[in-house]
């Protein structure tokens, strides 16, 4: 099976993430809080990790139960 539909999402995704980030917080590629233990910064780094990974996972698992569905020309 080809995700190549869903590939091309995330990396819009993420593009549209670093165009923001360039503008918004430049600073965050040199200042990574998030690597200091019991920082809220790591904690929040996590959460938004394991919401991007639940966010793929079900792109991933929609795209599956799609691609059986007759009534789909994807």
């Amino acid at each position: 099976m080809s995700y190549s539909r869903e590939l091309s999402m995330i990396e819009q995704r993420r593009d549209t993430i670093r165009e923001w980030l360039d503008e918004e917080a430049p600073y965050a590629a040199a200042d990574q809080k998030n690597l200091d233990a019991h920082t809220p910064e790591r904690a929040y780094w996590h959460f938004g990790y394991q919401a991007a990974l639940s966010d793929v996972l079900g792109l991933f698992t929609t795209a599956d139960e799609n691609a059986g569905n007759v009534d789909n020309p994807n």
